[in-house]
């Protein structure tokens, strides 16, 4: 059983996973929609996504060494303000009709995510190891508020300056900073400066060179490039198919339900079945995912399904593999191999949402979907040569 503090910090960091969760489902909900409306070409349409995510990876390794020298909470807060700024710079580049300020403004939001990420990496090290997978699961679970607040922010935003489409949802996103920089503020975190750890920590080439650690590694940034390259390019699908704006923020808001909702059994499962086995259930999930896009473009029953699916998918495979890296750095690694981790994660995102433009500019929806087939594939072979690999080690003779 876990102390009332370390429920208490659960609590909080829950919350500011709902805050930050809502901003970036606000978002994604409108930056390709923004993006197509003002990009010179419409082939770089989900530029405004790739910046986000390309900032998110840039700001891996600064984020890690904020936290490390003055620790999570005012890295933490230090990220609500980067994304405030990121808000007033959308509201900026909106009012000025500028394809690249919008940019500017997803970069800024890209970087406060990217501090943002580390609340499951908080929580972890908040929670005794018996409980640290649920930990994590359960700040996760903080996204189902961002499933209802962000998308529908997005839609009421959107008419909030009637000369001015989404405006309003930028001003929205301010609000939400606002209130995460509160929630921060709650934060009773152990403070980990300076702390002297029993084993040292190995030299990083030693560490990428575990082979559990690259399994994590891959099936985390695959996982989540797979949800963001079809997530990206959503909207953009809706809309060419003669539906309306609110129903584009419809499906992302049940897609992220399917994020995020599983955080109330994902981390009894990884501790029943182990890691390993819920990324492969996450990756077939993800394989479901596609076949309904690929069946037809009705609303319901092919877009409604397949984002659910997807978002189930990425939960069952970004906390496996979070919770997978855990187990397996030392305490005095957890910033480095924390760092690799996300740049390595989010590199592979910023390279996904940027060709996803790209793709379904070029190819559509159809093609678009089969592309995701092969990181998929890639994600269940590598996680399944390591187990095969683990059982051969066990039944090996001894020399």
């Amino acid at each position: 059983m876990s102390s009332p503090e370390v429920r208490r910090n659960i609590l909080v960091l829950c919350l500011c996973v709902a805050l930050s969760a809502s901003s970036m489902s606000l978002l994604f909900t409108v930056a390709a929609v923004i993006g197509y409306t003002l990009a010179p070409d419409k082939s770089i349409s989900t530029l405004p996504v790739a910046f986000t995510m390309i900032a998110m990876m840039l700001s891996t390794a600064p984020s890690a060494l904020l936290m490390k020298r003055y620790g999570r909470r005012a890295g933490f807060s230090a990220g609500a303000g980067i994304g405030a700024i990121g808000a007033i710079a959308g509201m900026a580049g909106v009012y000025e009709g500028n394809f690249w300020m919008i940019c500017a403004a997803t970069a800024c939001l890209g970087a406060a995510n990217a501090i943002a990420m580390q609340y499951r990496f908080a929580a972890a090290e908040a929670a005794p190891p018996e409980f640290r997978s649920r930990a994590i699961s359960l700040t996760m679970l903080g996204g189902v508020a961002a499933a209802f607040v962000g998308p529908n922010l997005a839609s009421y935003g959107r008419g909030w300056f009637e000369t001015l489409p989404f405006l309003g949802t930028f001003l929205a996103l301010l609000g939400l900073q606002v209130l995460l920089f509160a929630a921060i503020g709650m934060l009773r975190l152990t403070d980990t400066r300076g702390v002297v750890h029993h084993e040292a920590a190995r030299p990083t080439s030693m560490i990428l060179k575990q082979p559990a650690v690259i399994v994590a590694m891959i099936a985390g940034a695959l996982g989540y490039a797979v949800m963001t390259f079809i997530m990206t390019a959503t909207p953009l699908a809706i809309l060419d198919c003669n539906y309306a704006f609110g129903d584009a923020a419809f499906i992302i808001q049940w897609h992220v339900v399917g994020m995020y909702a599983p955080g109330f059994f994902t981390g009894h499962l990884i501790r029943r079945f182990g890691a390993m086995t819920i990324i492969q259930i996450g990756a077939v999930f993800n394989l479901v995912c596609l076949a309904f896009g690929l069946a037809g473009i009705d609303l319901l029953t092919n877009f409604w399904p397949s984002l659910v699916l997807l978002g189930i998918g990425w939960n069952f495979m970004f906390v496996g593999a979070t919770s997978f890296l855990t187990e397996n750095y030392r305490p005095a690694e957890q910033g480095k191999v924390q760092a690799i981790n996300e740049f390595v994660v989010f590199g592979t995102v910023a390279v996904a949402s940027l060709s996803a433009g790209t793709i379904y500019a070029t190819g559509g929806w159809a093609t678009l979907l089969l592309s995701a087939l092969l990181p998929i594939g890639l994600v269940m072979m590598v996680v399944a040569g390591y187990a095969i690999k683990l059982r051969r080690d066990k039944i090996r003779p001894v020399q």
